[in-house]
Protein backbone atom coordinates (compact mmCIF):
# COMPACT_ATOMS: atom_id res chain seq x y z
CA UNK A 1 0.00 0.00 0.00
CA UNK A 2 1.40 3.20 -0.60
CA UNK A 3 1.55 5.92 1.59
CA UNK A 4 1.47 9.55 1.50
CA UNK A 5 2.18 12.55 3.87
CA UNK A 6 -0.24 13.73 6.17
CA UNK A 7 -0.36 16.00 8.74
CA UNK A 8 -1.55 15.58 12.55
CA UNK A 9 -3.39 18.76 13.75
CA UNK A 10 -1.11 18.38 16.80
CA UNK A 11 1.87 18.69 14.52
CA UNK A 12 -0.01 21.58 12.88
CA UNK A 13 -1.06 23.10 16.33
CA UNK A 14 2.78 23.02 17.18
CA UNK A 15 4.07 24.69 14.60
CA UNK A 16 1.04 27.75 14.27
CA UNK A 17 2.45 30.69 16.38
CA UNK A 18 0.78 32.81 17.80
CA UNK A 19 1.91 36.01 15.84
CA UNK A 20 2.00 39.40 17.54
CA UNK A 21 0.89 42.77 15.91
CA UNK A 22 2.37 43.57 12.48
CA UNK A 23 5.67 41.54 13.15
CA UNK A 24 4.48 38.84 11.05
CA UNK A 25 6.68 36.63 8.48
CA UNK A 26 9.87 37.15 9.83
CA UNK A 27 8.41 36.33 13.74
CA UNK A 28 10.36 33.37 14.83
CA UNK A 29 8.74 33.96 18.56
CA UNK A 30 7.81 30.14 19.24
CA UNK A 31 4.62 31.13 20.95
CA UNK A 32 2.98 27.97 20.56
CA UNK A 33 -0.27 25.94 21.65
CA UNK A 34 1.88 22.96 22.73
CA UNK A 35 5.27 24.33 24.21
CA UNK A 36 8.22 21.97 22.83
CA UNK A 37 8.29 21.04 26.28
CA UNK A 38 5.28 19.52 26.51
CA UNK A 39 5.25 18.20 23.12
CA UNK A 40 8.81 16.53 22.36
CA UNK A 41 8.24 13.69 24.67
CA UNK A 42 9.57 10.94 22.12
CA UNK A 43 10.77 10.19 18.86
CA UNK A 44 7.94 9.74 17.38
CA UNK A 45 7.11 13.13 17.85
CA UNK A 46 10.31 15.23 15.98
CA UNK A 47 9.39 12.63 12.96
CA UNK A 48 5.93 14.38 13.57
CA UNK A 49 7.64 18.11 13.86
CA UNK A 50 9.35 17.80 10.72
CA UNK A 51 6.58 16.56 8.74
CA UNK A 52 4.96 19.55 9.95
CA UNK A 53 7.02 21.27 7.95
CA UNK A 54 6.11 20.19 4.53
CA UNK A 55 2.23 22.17 5.03
CA UNK A 56 3.66 25.35 3.60
CA UNK A 57 4.01 23.57 0.14
CA UNK A 58 3.77 24.24 -2.80
CA UNK A 59 5.55 27.55 -2.60
CA UNK A 60 4.66 27.25 -7.15
CA UNK A 61 1.33 27.43 -6.82
CA UNK A 62 -2.22 29.26 -6.70
CA UNK A 63 -1.73 33.25 -6.26
CA UNK A 64 2.19 32.43 -6.24
CA UNK A 65 1.50 30.49 -9.45
CA UNK A 66 -0.09 33.52 -10.66
CA UNK A 67 2.18 35.86 -9.46
CA UNK A 68 5.00 33.59 -11.00
CA UNK A 69 4.10 32.64 -14.19
CA UNK A 70 1.92 35.29 -15.41
CA UNK A 71 4.78 37.74 -15.66
CA UNK A 72 6.41 35.64 -18.61
CA UNK A 73 6.32 35.12 -22.12
CA UNK A 74 4.54 32.21 -23.01
CA UNK A 75 0.94 33.50 -20.75
CA UNK A 76 -1.57 35.44 -23.07
CA UNK A 77 -3.58 38.12 -21.38
CA UNK A 78 -5.83 36.52 -18.62
CA UNK A 79 -9.13 35.57 -19.92
CA UNK A 80 -10.68 36.65 -16.22
CA UNK A 81 -10.52 39.78 -14.68
CA UNK A 82 -9.85 38.13 -11.61
CA UNK A 83 -8.32 40.55 -9.13
CA UNK A 84 -5.20 41.02 -9.43
CA UNK A 85 -4.37 38.98 -12.39
CA UNK A 86 -4.47 41.64 -15.71
CA UNK A 87 -1.80 44.34 -13.35
CA UNK A 88 0.40 41.24 -12.94
CA UNK A 89 0.33 40.54 -17.09
CA UNK A 90 0.69 44.30 -17.27
CA UNK A 91 3.93 44.14 -15.60
CA UNK A 92 2.22 46.79 -13.09
CA UNK A 93 2.73 44.61 -9.46
CA UNK A 94 2.18 46.56 -6.50
CA UNK A 95 4.28 45.84 -2.92
CA UNK A 96 0.36 45.64 -0.91
CA UNK A 97 -0.78 42.37 -3.67
CA UNK A 98 -1.62 39.26 -1.64
CA UNK A 99 0.45 37.13 -3.62
CA UNK A 100 3.25 39.38 -2.94
CA UNK A 101 2.70 38.94 0.60
CA UNK A 102 2.05 34.92 0.39
CA UNK A 103 5.26 34.63 -1.69
CA UNK A 104 7.20 36.00 0.99
CA UNK A 105 5.50 35.10 3.59
CA UNK A 106 4.54 31.63 3.17
CA UNK A 107 8.53 30.86 2.80
CA UNK A 108 9.76 32.10 5.50
CA UNK A 109 7.27 30.49 7.60
CA UNK A 110 8.97 27.22 6.38
CA UNK A 111 12.39 28.99 7.51
CA UNK A 112 10.77 29.38 10.52
CA UNK A 113 9.69 26.21 11.37
CA UNK A 114 12.54 24.65 9.73
CA UNK A 115 14.89 26.66 12.08
CA UNK A 116 12.57 26.20 15.18
CA UNK A 117 12.95 22.42 14.93
CA UNK A 118 16.84 22.33 13.93
CA UNK A 119 17.16 23.66 17.70
CA UNK A 120 15.49 20.95 19.24
CA UNK A 121 16.68 18.08 17.49
CA UNK A 122 20.10 18.22 18.81
CA UNK A 123 18.41 17.37 22.57
CA UNK A 124 16.08 14.70 21.18
CA UNK A 125 16.18 11.30 22.60
CA UNK A 126 17.13 9.88 18.63
CA UNK A 127 19.63 7.36 17.45
CA UNK A 128 22.14 9.41 15.64
CA UNK A 129 21.15 7.81 12.04
CA UNK A 130 17.65 9.36 12.53
CA UNK A 131 18.79 12.74 13.92
CA UNK A 132 20.66 13.05 11.47
CA UNK A 133 18.12 12.36 8.80
CA UNK A 134 15.98 14.44 10.27
CA UNK A 135 18.15 16.75 10.57
CA UNK A 136 18.64 16.40 7.01
CA UNK A 137 15.29 16.51 5.94
CA UNK A 138 14.58 19.49 8.05
CA UNK A 139 17.86 21.84 6.56
CA UNK A 140 17.01 20.31 2.53
CA UNK A 141 13.10 22.79 3.33
CA UNK A 142 15.16 25.24 4.79
CA UNK A 143 17.32 25.46 1.89
CA UNK A 144 14.50 24.89 -0.92
CA UNK A 145 12.32 27.70 0.98
CA UNK A 146 15.40 29.99 0.52
CA UNK A 147 16.32 28.97 -2.50
CA UNK A 148 12.75 30.55 -3.54
CA UNK A 149 13.61 33.50 -2.08
CA UNK A 150 16.42 34.77 -3.47
CA UNK A 151 15.53 34.16 -6.76
CA UNK A 152 12.74 36.03 -6.51
CA UNK A 153 14.19 38.80 -4.33
CA UNK A 154 18.20 38.82 -4.43
CA UNK A 155 19.53 39.58 -0.84
CA UNK A 156 16.96 38.58 1.39
CA UNK A 157 16.96 38.33 5.59
CA UNK A 158 18.29 34.89 6.45
CA UNK A 159 17.33 34.09 9.84
CA UNK A 160 19.22 30.68 10.45
CA UNK A 161 17.93 29.98 14.43
CA UNK A 162 14.71 30.85 16.28
CA UNK A 163 14.07 34.86 16.93
CA UNK A 164 12.96 35.11 20.76
CA UNK A 165 13.65 38.55 20.84
CA UNK A 166 11.74 41.40 18.94
CA UNK A 167 14.60 44.06 19.12
CA UNK A 168 16.40 41.17 16.42
CA UNK A 169 13.26 41.11 14.79
CA UNK A 170 14.79 43.54 11.96
CA UNK A 171 17.35 41.85 10.55
CA UNK A 172 19.28 43.45 7.50
CA UNK A 173 19.35 41.71 4.53
CA UNK A 174 21.79 39.42 3.85
CA UNK A 175 24.35 39.26 0.42
CA UNK A 176 22.85 36.86 -2.39
CA UNK A 177 25.98 34.88 -2.54
CA UNK A 178 25.67 33.92 1.21
CA UNK A 179 22.24 33.30 1.05
CA UNK A 180 23.59 30.51 -1.56
CA UNK A 181 26.45 29.17 0.33
CA UNK A 182 23.74 28.18 2.72
CA UNK A 183 22.04 26.79 0.58
CA UNK A 184 24.57 24.46 -0.71
CA UNK A 185 25.36 23.60 2.43
CA UNK A 186 22.20 22.62 3.72
CA UNK A 187 21.40 20.56 0.16
CA UNK A 188 25.40 19.03 0.55
CA UNK A 189 24.11 17.92 4.47
CA UNK A 190 20.65 16.88 2.85
CA UNK A 191 22.19 14.46 0.43
CA UNK A 192 24.69 12.80 2.61
CA UNK A 193 22.61 12.24 5.54
CA UNK A 194 19.18 11.32 4.04
CA UNK A 195 17.93 8.04 3.13
CA UNK A 196 18.16 6.37 -0.26
CA UNK A 197 14.10 5.78 -0.11
CA UNK A 198 10.85 6.82 1.89
CA UNK A 199 7.98 4.59 2.27
CA UNK A 200 5.97 8.09 2.49
CA UNK A 201 5.24 9.99 -1.08
CA UNK A 202 6.20 13.43 -0.86
CA UNK A 203 8.80 13.30 1.93
CA UNK A 204 12.48 14.22 0.27
CA UNK A 205 14.83 11.60 0.77
CA UNK A 206 18.98 11.29 -1.01
CA UNK A 207 18.23 11.79 -4.65
CA UNK A 208 15.63 14.84 -4.12
CA UNK A 209 18.71 16.40 -2.76
CA UNK A 210 21.14 15.70 -5.52
CA UNK A 211 18.42 16.74 -8.01
CA UNK A 212 17.69 19.93 -6.55
CA UNK A 213 22.10 20.64 -6.54
CA UNK A 214 21.81 20.12 -9.85
CA UNK A 215 18.99 22.81 -10.46
CA UNK A 216 20.81 25.25 -7.71
CA UNK A 217 24.04 25.21 -9.72
CA UNK A 218 22.89 25.97 -13.00
CA UNK A 219 21.03 28.86 -11.40
CA UNK A 220 23.61 30.03 -9.69
CA UNK A 221 26.17 29.74 -13.16
CA UNK A 222 23.66 31.95 -14.74
CA UNK A 223 22.39 35.56 -14.31
CA UNK A 224 23.18 37.40 -12.01
CA UNK A 225 25.73 35.45 -10.34
CA UNK A 226 27.67 34.69 -13.37
CA UNK A 227 29.89 31.70 -11.46
CA UNK A 228 29.92 29.71 -14.67
CA UNK A 229 32.18 26.95 -12.72
CA UNK A 230 28.97 25.58 -11.60
CA UNK A 231 27.55 24.36 -15.15
CA UNK A 232 29.93 21.20 -14.65
CA UNK A 233 28.61 20.71 -10.94
CA UNK A 234 24.82 20.71 -12.51
CA UNK A 235 25.92 18.41 -14.89
CA UNK A 236 27.28 16.14 -12.14
CA UNK A 237 24.27 16.12 -10.23
CA UNK A 238 21.65 15.56 -13.20
CA UNK A 239 23.53 13.11 -14.75
CA UNK A 240 23.68 11.09 -11.31
CA UNK A 241 19.98 11.24 -10.68
CA UNK A 242 19.62 9.80 -14.32
CA UNK A 243 22.41 7.25 -14.31
CA UNK A 244 21.09 6.11 -10.60
CA UNK A 245 18.30 3.81 -12.19
CA UNK A 246 15.79 4.85 -9.74
CA UNK A 247 13.41 6.79 -12.42
CA UNK A 248 12.31 6.01 -15.42
CA UNK A 249 10.87 8.43 -18.53
CA UNK A 250 7.34 7.94 -18.74
CA UNK A 251 6.61 6.97 -22.56
CA UNK A 252 3.17 9.09 -23.22
CA UNK A 253 3.85 12.58 -21.98
CA UNK A 254 0.03 12.75 -20.49
CA UNK A 255 0.73 10.08 -18.72
CA UNK A 256 3.04 11.90 -16.09
CA UNK A 257 0.06 14.14 -15.11
CA UNK A 258 -3.22 13.69 -13.63
CA UNK A 259 -1.86 11.43 -11.51
CA UNK A 260 -2.49 11.18 -7.86
CA UNK A 261 0.75 9.03 -6.92
CA UNK A 262 4.16 9.35 -8.06
CA UNK A 263 4.96 8.20 -11.45
CA UNK A 264 8.52 6.26 -12.42
CA UNK A 265 9.91 9.93 -13.32
CA UNK A 266 8.88 11.38 -10.05
CA UNK A 267 11.69 12.87 -8.02
CA UNK A 268 9.72 14.72 -5.79
CA UNK A 269 5.99 15.73 -5.82
CA UNK A 270 2.99 17.11 -3.82
CA UNK A 271 0.33 14.90 -3.20
CA UNK A 272 -3.18 15.47 -1.86
CA UNK A 273 -5.52 13.44 0.05
CA UNK A 274 -7.96 12.64 -2.86
CA UNK A 275 -11.45 13.84 -2.23
CA UNK A 276 -9.78 16.14 -0.06
CA UNK A 277 -6.92 18.10 -1.35
CA UNK A 278 -6.86 20.32 -4.38
CA UNK A 279 -4.04 21.09 -7.16
CA UNK A 280 -4.80 25.01 -7.18
CA UNK A 281 -3.66 25.18 -10.94
CA UNK A 282 -6.62 23.35 -12.02
CA UNK A 283 -9.28 26.76 -11.63
CA UNK A 284 -6.65 29.10 -12.76
CA UNK A 285 -6.13 27.31 -16.12
CA UNK A 286 -9.21 25.79 -17.66
CA UNK A 287 -11.19 28.59 -19.32
CA UNK A 288 -14.97 26.99 -18.95
CA UNK A 289 -17.44 29.11 -17.44
CA UNK A 290 -17.45 29.63 -14.02
CA UNK A 291 -13.74 29.46 -14.09
CA UNK A 292 -10.83 32.50 -13.17
CA UNK A 293 -9.03 31.46 -16.57
CA UNK A 294 -5.56 33.27 -15.51
CA UNK A 295 -2.95 31.18 -16.97
CA UNK A 296 -3.90 30.93 -20.60
CA UNK A 297 -1.50 29.77 -23.05
CA UNK A 298 -0.05 33.13 -25.45
CA UNK A 299 -0.93 32.29 -29.25
CA UNK A 300 2.74 32.02 -29.98
CA UNK A 301 3.33 29.76 -27.76
CA UNK A 302 0.68 27.57 -28.91
CA UNK A 303 2.34 28.14 -32.97
CA UNK A 304 6.28 27.40 -31.45
CA UNK A 305 5.97 23.44 -30.80
CA UNK A 306 6.81 21.36 -33.99
CA UNK A 307 5.09 19.30 -35.85
CA UNK A 308 3.29 15.76 -34.23
CA UNK A 309 4.12 17.49 -30.21
CA UNK A 310 2.11 16.05 -27.83
CA UNK A 311 3.44 18.48 -25.32
CA UNK A 312 0.54 20.58 -27.51
CA UNK A 313 -1.25 17.52 -29.25
CA UNK A 314 -2.51 17.00 -24.97
CA UNK A 315 -0.89 19.51 -22.97
CA UNK A 316 -2.87 22.54 -25.33
CA UNK A 317 -6.25 22.05 -25.72
CA UNK A 318 -8.10 24.13 -28.46
CA UNK A 319 -11.70 23.87 -29.90
CA UNK A 320 -12.66 22.28 -26.98
CA UNK A 321 -16.56 21.39 -26.62
CA UNK A 322 -18.20 23.31 -23.49
CA UNK A 323 -22.17 23.41 -22.44
CA UNK A 324 -24.64 23.78 -25.11
CA UNK A 325 -22.07 23.85 -28.36
CA UNK A 326 -19.78 26.70 -26.75
CA UNK A 327 -15.97 26.62 -27.72
CA UNK A 328 -13.84 26.94 -24.67
CA UNK A 329 -10.50 29.53 -25.35
CA UNK A 330 -7.43 27.21 -25.44
CA UNK A 331 -6.56 26.08 -22.39
CA UNK A 332 -3.03 23.98 -20.67
CA UNK A 333 -4.55 20.75 -19.69
CA UNK A 334 -1.50 19.33 -17.57
CA UNK A 335 -3.50 20.34 -14.62
CA UNK A 336 -6.96 20.69 -15.94
CA UNK A 337 -9.58 18.05 -15.18
CA UNK A 338 -12.21 18.41 -18.05
CA UNK A 339 -14.48 15.72 -17.54
CA UNK A 340 -17.74 17.36 -16.87
CA UNK A 341 -17.05 20.43 -18.70
CA UNK A 342 -19.20 19.88 -21.86
CA UNK A 343 -22.40 18.91 -19.58
CA UNK A 344 -21.56 21.65 -17.18
CA UNK A 345 -21.43 19.73 -14.41
CA UNK A 346 -18.22 21.02 -12.99
CA UNK A 347 -17.11 24.29 -11.39
CA UNK A 348 -14.11 26.19 -10.27
CA UNK A 349 -14.62 25.11 -6.97
CA UNK A 350 -13.96 21.88 -7.77
CA UNK A 351 -11.71 19.27 -5.86
CA UNK A 352 -8.88 18.20 -7.88
CA UNK A 353 -6.37 15.82 -6.44
CA UNK A 354 -3.68 15.49 -9.27
CA UNK A 355 -0.20 15.53 -7.63
CA UNK A 356 2.30 18.81 -8.51
CA UNK A 357 5.51 18.15 -9.59
CA UNK A 358 8.51 19.91 -8.06
CA UNK A 359 11.31 17.88 -9.46
CA UNK A 360 10.98 14.92 -12.31
CA UNK A 361 13.49 13.27 -14.28
CA UNK A 362 12.74 15.00 -17.14
CA UNK A 363 13.98 18.46 -16.24
CA UNK A 364 17.41 16.64 -15.00
CA UNK A 365 17.52 15.83 -18.77
CA UNK A 366 17.47 19.52 -19.39
CA UNK A 367 19.75 19.89 -16.73
CA UNK A 368 22.55 17.90 -18.38
CA UNK A 369 21.82 18.99 -22.16
CA UNK A 370 22.42 22.85 -21.17
CA UNK A 371 24.56 22.20 -18.48
CA UNK A 372 27.10 19.91 -21.17
CA UNK A 373 26.75 22.57 -24.22
CA UNK A 374 27.78 24.87 -21.47
CA UNK A 375 30.89 23.07 -20.64
CA UNK A 376 31.73 21.50 -24.20
CA UNK A 377 29.66 22.37 -26.71
CA UNK A 378 26.61 20.10 -28.00
CA UNK A 379 28.25 17.47 -29.36
CA UNK A 380 27.88 15.54 -26.12
CA UNK A 381 24.46 17.19 -25.42
CA UNK A 382 22.67 15.84 -27.83
CA UNK A 383 21.69 12.95 -26.14
CA UNK A 384 19.93 13.99 -23.45
CA UNK A 385 18.05 16.73 -24.85
CA UNK A 386 16.96 14.77 -28.06
CA UNK A 387 15.14 12.04 -25.01
CA UNK A 388 12.87 14.30 -24.09
CA UNK A 389 11.87 15.21 -27.62
CA UNK A 390 11.83 11.44 -28.88
CA UNK A 391 9.31 11.15 -25.51
CA UNK A 392 7.38 14.18 -26.74
CA UNK A 393 6.52 12.25 -30.33
CA UNK A 394 2.67 12.12 -30.87
CA UNK A 395 3.83 9.19 -33.00
CA UNK A 396 7.19 7.61 -32.18
CA UNK A 397 7.77 5.86 -35.25
CA UNK A 398 7.66 9.49 -37.01
CA UNK A 399 10.98 11.17 -36.92
CA UNK A 400 9.22 14.16 -38.42
CA UNK A 401 7.54 14.34 -35.34
CA UNK A 402 9.57 16.82 -32.89
CA UNK A 403 12.74 15.64 -34.59
CA UNK A 404 16.02 15.08 -33.26
CA UNK A 405 18.18 18.52 -32.80
CA UNK A 406 21.65 18.15 -34.59
CA UNK A 407 24.04 20.27 -36.04
CA UNK A 408 23.49 23.29 -33.79
CA UNK A 409 26.11 25.83 -32.89
CA UNK A 410 26.94 26.19 -28.84
CA UNK A 411 24.41 29.78 -28.99
CA UNK A 412 21.58 27.62 -31.05
CA UNK A 413 21.65 24.90 -28.60
CA UNK A 414 21.47 27.44 -26.26
CA UNK A 415 18.00 29.01 -26.85
CA UNK A 416 17.20 25.11 -28.17
CA UNK A 417 17.65 23.97 -24.69
CA UNK A 418 15.82 27.37 -22.90
CA UNK A 419 12.94 26.79 -25.52
CA UNK A 420 12.61 22.95 -24.84
CA UNK A 421 12.15 23.53 -20.75
CA UNK A 422 9.26 26.14 -21.91
CA UNK A 423 7.51 23.62 -23.53
CA UNK A 424 8.24 20.80 -21.42
CA UNK A 425 7.94 22.82 -18.16
CA UNK A 426 5.32 25.01 -18.26
CA UNK A 427 3.11 25.73 -15.38
CA UNK A 428 5.21 23.85 -12.69
CA UNK A 429 6.89 26.57 -11.80
CA UNK A 430 10.15 27.40 -13.81
CA UNK A 431 9.69 30.02 -16.58
CA UNK A 432 10.03 33.15 -14.73
CA UNK A 433 13.30 31.47 -13.19
CA UNK A 434 14.71 30.80 -16.50
CA UNK A 435 14.14 33.87 -17.76
CA UNK A 436 16.00 35.66 -15.21
CA UNK A 437 19.16 33.38 -15.31
CA UNK A 438 19.31 33.43 -18.91
CA UNK A 439 19.06 37.44 -18.57
CA UNK A 440 16.25 37.19 -21.43
CA UNK A 441 13.11 39.14 -19.82
CA UNK A 442 13.14 41.19 -22.87
CA UNK A 443 11.69 38.63 -24.42
CA UNK A 444 8.26 39.50 -21.86
CA UNK A 445 9.10 43.56 -23.87
CA UNK A 446 8.88 41.74 -27.25
CA UNK A 447 5.57 39.44 -27.09
CA UNK A 448 3.61 42.06 -25.23
CA UNK A 449 5.04 45.58 -26.22
CA UNK A 450 1.63 47.66 -25.96
CA UNK A 451 -0.03 45.36 -23.38
CA UNK A 452 2.59 46.31 -20.72
CA UNK A 453 2.34 49.75 -18.77
CA UNK A 454 5.68 49.74 -17.49
CA UNK A 455 8.53 48.72 -20.32
CA UNK A 456 10.40 45.37 -18.84
CA UNK A 457 13.20 46.58 -17.03
CA UNK A 458 16.22 45.91 -14.76
CA UNK A 459 14.19 45.88 -11.97
CA UNK A 460 12.14 42.93 -13.15
CA UNK A 461 14.88 41.02 -12.38
CA UNK A 462 13.98 40.75 -8.29
CA UNK A 463 9.79 40.72 -7.28
CA UNK A 464 9.28 43.82 -5.11
CA UNK A 465 9.04 43.15 -1.18
CA UNK A 466 6.20 43.40 0.28
CA UNK A 467 4.61 46.53 1.95
CA UNK A 468 4.46 45.45 5.40
CA UNK A 469 7.83 43.61 5.55
CA UNK A 470 9.25 47.00 4.24
CA UNK A 471 7.63 49.19 7.41
CA UNK A 472 7.52 46.97 9.88
CA UNK A 473 10.53 45.12 9.10
CA UNK A 474 12.82 48.32 8.03
CA UNK A 475 13.75 46.32 4.87
CA UNK A 476 15.07 48.26 1.80
CA UNK A 477 12.44 47.90 -1.04
CA UNK A 478 13.71 46.61 -4.16
CA UNK A 479 14.17 48.88 -7.26
CA UNK A 480 9.94 49.93 -8.41
CA UNK A 481 8.25 48.80 -11.36
CA UNK A 482 7.92 52.32 -13.70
Amino acid sequence: MKRYITFSLLTLMLLTTVISGCKKALNEDPKTFISPENFFKNPESYELAVLGIYSGLPLYSGNRAMMLEMCTDIYGAPASAFEQALPMYQNAPASFYYNTREAWGGAYAIIKNANFILEELPKGPLVELKKNQLMAEARFLRAYAYFYLVQLYGDVPMPVKPITDYSKLQMPRTAQTEVYKLILEDLNYAEANLPESTAAQGRVYKLVSTALLAKVYLTMAGNPLKQTQHFAHAKEKAIAVINSGKFQLVNDFASVFHQTAYTSESIWEKLYVTGLGGNPVHGITLTAATYNPILVPADWFINSFATGDRRKQWGIVQNYAGPKGTVLSPFFQKFADVSGVAGGTTSSGAIVSYTFPYLRLAEMYLIAAEAENEVNGPAGAYVYINEIRKRARVNKADVTNVPDLTGLSQQQFREAAWMERKWELCLEGSTWFDLKRTNTMQNIQNRRGAGLVNPIGAYNQTWLIPDNEVVNNNIAQNPVYK
